[in-house]
């Protein structure tokens, strides 16, 4: 059940990045037409291309840990089943500990930011920093799925 909740989040979260990726390069498209090739730069565009790659990169950091996408170094001999098991486990409590600084200070840092304007958008800040929770919510989901599996997977 939990896998399926990741299953369709992840496509919610992949769907959502395409979106945001193809704005992306509209936007900083326009801004290069319209400055280069029109001589009437957009201020709007530069802020709203920084918006969309904030979300981009942290929201994409957690899918990024769901598909096993980050890179990984291989420093001790896994191929033992007792040194797997616990660089798995270290690697999940420090994933864990990244959501969490995440969740905890990207709110709070979101929230301090709330009262300023991105001036050219007509936006809070806010907008900006929240994809660091929204991004340590979604690792600290991809982390329980993750910690099942490996509960699962090993013998009692």
């Amino acid at each position: 059940m939990l896998n399926r909740l990741c299953d369709r989040v992840t496509s919610v979260v992949h769907l959502a990045m395409w979106t945001a990726f193809a704005a992306l390069i509209a936007t900083v498209a326009l801004q290069v037409i319209a400055r280069n090739i029109l001589h009437a730069p957009m201020i709007w565009t530069g802020d709203l291309a920084q918006l969309l790659f904030a979300w981009l990169i942290f929201v994409g950091a957690a899918a990024g840990l769901r598909t096993g996408a980050h890179y990984d170094v291989d420093l001790l001999p896994t191929d033992r089943p007792a040194v797997a098991i616990a660089v798995e486990a270290i690697s999940l409590a420090a994933g864990a500990c990244v959501a969490w600084m995440l969740v905890r200070y990207g709110w709070e840092l979101a929230q301090v930011r709330a009262t300023a304007q991105v001036q050219s958008l007509g936006i809070s800040r806010f907008w900006m920093f929240l994809p660091m929770p929204v991004s340590g919510a979604l690792m600290a989901l991809y982390l329980v799925e993750m910690l099942a599996d490996f509960a699962a997977r090993r013998p009692s």
